[in-house]
């Protein structure tokens, strides 16, 4: 009966140790966008949420993913997992500032509320910005993409884009 008790201690202990360096978190966004179209005003509402989990492997390397999952009003659903390695290459001396870049691709599908549904893909590098609050939580963001995406129903886009379109906010909890 001790061994059973200490083998249990020992594996809660290590698990426990373990979960330090796992982070949850996600983002999540709404927007009412509208747009105009050979003269024909268009209105929508978009709406995205993204949990993510991820695994500090040691100080500057990590590997994680999200789920991410998007709805345009009167247009389509989509729904991605996007798996990374996420590299920090700057610190602050207090750790209250970190700059990484995340390198991953995503694959997915997108149901149009009309037609068949598509494949949609990306592979690239996002840069980011982490803010640590405390030792346990952080907020983040992310900014622009470098690399290519294909979306049958949108087309292939490739380069680098740096525009608002690519600006996401989000949040981390570290165990």
């Amino acid at each position: 009966m001790k061994k059973i008790l200490l083998l249990a201690v020992v594996a809660v202990m290590a698990v426990s140790a373990s979960a330090q360096n796992w982070y949850l978190g996600g983002s999540l966004g709404y927007s009412h966008e509208e747009q105009e179209i050979e003269g024909e005003k268009l209105k929508g509402d978009v709406f995205s949420i993204a949990p993510e989990l991820g695994y500090n492997l040691n100080e500057n390397w990590a590997v994680g993913a999200s789920l991410n999952y998007t709805w345009v009003k009167d247009a389509y659903n989509m729904f991605a997992i996007n798996p990374y390695a996420r590299y920090t290459y700057f610190r602050t001396e207090n750790n209250l500032v970190n700059l990484f870049v995340d390198g991953g691709f995503g694959i997915g599908y997108q149901k149009p509320d009309e037609g068949d549904s598509t494949t949609v893909w990306n592979i690239g590098f996002k840069p980011g910005i982490a803010l640590n609050v405390t030792e346990k939580f952080s907020f983040v963001a992310h900014v622009g993409f470098l690399g290519y995406a294909d979306n049958k129903a949108a087309g292939k886009t490739y380069g680098v884009s740096l525009d608002g379109s690519d600006l996401s906010f989000g949040f981390y909890y570290n165990f």
